[in-house]
């Protein structure tokens, strides 16, 4: 078995829809000026910044779940996956009243999504 091979496939297909570092950069740039959020469920607390406008958010881990598992009893962080992320993000929008299901998300940098919604 060609395992360089395998490897290059896995890696591949890992990070084929992850944004660039530039990309990153971009899609957070266009939510400076966005209020952020904390919102908490059962997988911890949450820091979103949603434009409604748009059905799109930037969705992560706060800094004390990630600083919290450094640092606390249990040592080691696994970031969120992207299907826990959305089904928080789907959470938050109803907890604000809104009807939403995710269609789509792009990783960003630092344990951060860009998700994209669209709500009833």
């Amino acid at each position: 078995m060609n395992w360089k091979g395998v490897w290059l496939v896995s890696a591949s297909l890992y990070l084929g829809g992850c944004a660039t570092g530039e990309e990153a950069v971009l899609i957070s740039n266009q939510y400076a000026g966005t209020p952020v959020v904390s919102y908490a469920d059962s997988t911890g607390l949450w820091r979103i910044a949603d434009i409604p406008q748009q059905e799109r958010m930037r969705i992560g881990p706060s800094l004390s779940r990630t600083l919290g598992a450094s640092f606390g009893a249990d040592v080691t962080f696994v970031p969120p996956t992207g299907g826990e992320t959305a089904v928080s993000a789907q959470g938050y929008l109803a907890s604000v009243g809104r009807s939403c299901v995710v269609t789509e998300g792009t990783p960003l940098l630092s344990q951060q999504w860009e998700l994209r919604y669209s709500c009833r």
